[in-house]
């Protein structure tokens, strides 16, 4: 398995709260030199994502790379109390075996708090049914965590530590073949 990470976004925005806060990670990542892919809806035909067609180019290229990944990170808004429709249909395109014993990580942004346990319950679901094999801490940030200042995205206290706790702990199953260590 290589030390690369896909980044998948279900956000209908390139430039959204749930896309910021993961970028926050990546960028760590990207700083340990890790090799990070990102792929979000504008990547897509939209009537391919709707159909669930997987053999279109950029779906191929997609799988592709998602199966040579070590590692996914699932970004999202949360709407309704679950996962954006956009990840769901990015997912969708996902064979189950793709994602066997890779590590996860979840990352989410919402208006509202009480969001954040229904929205992790669908991802347990989600990473029980690909047979994920590390699942990380998900990092959940609420809108008013975060804040635009001269162009750069400024986090609070409790969001900026759970993202550095979020790439430290990848970073580090990442280079630790047995992700068992990591859970104690």
């Amino acid at each position: 398995m290589s030390q690369q990470v896909v980044f998948i976004s279900g956000s209908p925005q390139n430039n959204s709260r749930s896309t910021r806060v993961a970028r926050a990670v990546l960028d760590k990542l990207e700083a340990a030199d890790v090799r990070v892919r990102a792929f979000g809806l504008s990547e897509f035909e939209s009537s391919d994502l709707v159909y669930g067609r997987a053999d279109s180019r950029a779906a191929q290229h997609y799988l592709e790379v998602v199966r040579d990944s070590a590692a996914v990170i699932f970004s999202t808004p949360v709407y309704k109390a679950t996962y954006s429709g956009g990840l769901k249909l990015l997912v969708d395109l996902i064979p189950p075996e793709a994602l066997r014993g890779k590590t996860a990580l979840t990352v989410a942004s919402a208006r509202v708090g009480r969001h954040f346990q229904s929205v992790q319950r669908a991802f347990e679901d989600l990473y029980r049914f690909f047979d994920i094999g590390f699942v990380l801490q998900p990092v959940f940030v609420l809108d008013e965590q975060l804040h635009e200042a001269g162009g750069r995205t400024a986090f609070d206290d409790s969001a900026q530590a759970a993202i550095d706790r979020a790439a430290s702990t990848l970073l580090s199953a990442l280079l630790t073949p047995d992700h068992a260590s990591l859970l104690g």
